[in-house]
């Protein structure tokens, strides 16, 4: 079995008994602090891969790590995941959750790129255009590149719509190139 079939297994598990006691956010919050801590800490990262350090071991550093910090639900979740030896999977597991709680909240997580900084306006409008297209609420992040030369590029999931003066002249040498 695929490894993103596994982690959306454990994610779909981990949601529905989230739901159960209605702290769906809260283990949504728990598992992105942990993956913010992957992120920056090596041995962290290491500890979860490695398969000689000892299931109780990680389990042990885990809670003295985190207990405070996250919900019980999370940590047992956290317990579970290692003990059955998918500790490697916490990032995986922590992106397909965030996808379940999206679809199930109808948000959409965009990507757009413009050539200068938007200002507040024209993120408003752009997002309200997005919401209206995909009947989505959307959450954007946005960033610039100056190479695009003007225009927008925007990122949903697998779907780029590229609006950017450097795209629409790239076609345009196209068609003269044929003509």
């Amino acid at each position: 079995m695929s490894t993103l079939k596994i982690a959306r297994r454990y994610a779909k598990s981990v949601l529905e008994t989230a739901i159960e006691h209605k702290i769906e956010d809260v283990v949504a919050q728990d598992l992105a602090s942990i993956d913010a801590l992957g992120a920056s800490s090596a041995d962290f990262r290491a500890m979860m891969r490695s398969p000689i350090i000892d299931a109780d071991v990680k389990i042990s550093v885990l809670k003295e790590a985190l207990s405070s910090s996250v919900h019980t639900l999370t940590m047992e979740f956290l317990k579970l995941i290692i003990t059955k030896g998918r500790g490697d999977l916490w990032r995986e597991i922590a992106m397909e959750y965030r996808a379940l709680l999206d679809n199930r909240k109808n948000i959409e997580r965009v990507r757009i790129t413009s050539a200068v900084e938007m200002g507040a306006p024209e993120r408003s409008q752009l997002e309200s255009a997005l919401s209206a297209r995909l009947k989505k609420t959307i959450l954007a992040t946005y960033d610039t590149d100056p190479t695009i030369l003007g225009g927008a590029v925007v990122r949903v999931g697998d779907q780029v719509l590229d609006g950017s003066i450097r795209h629409q002249l790239h076609v345009l040498k196209d068609k003269l190139a044929v003509a």
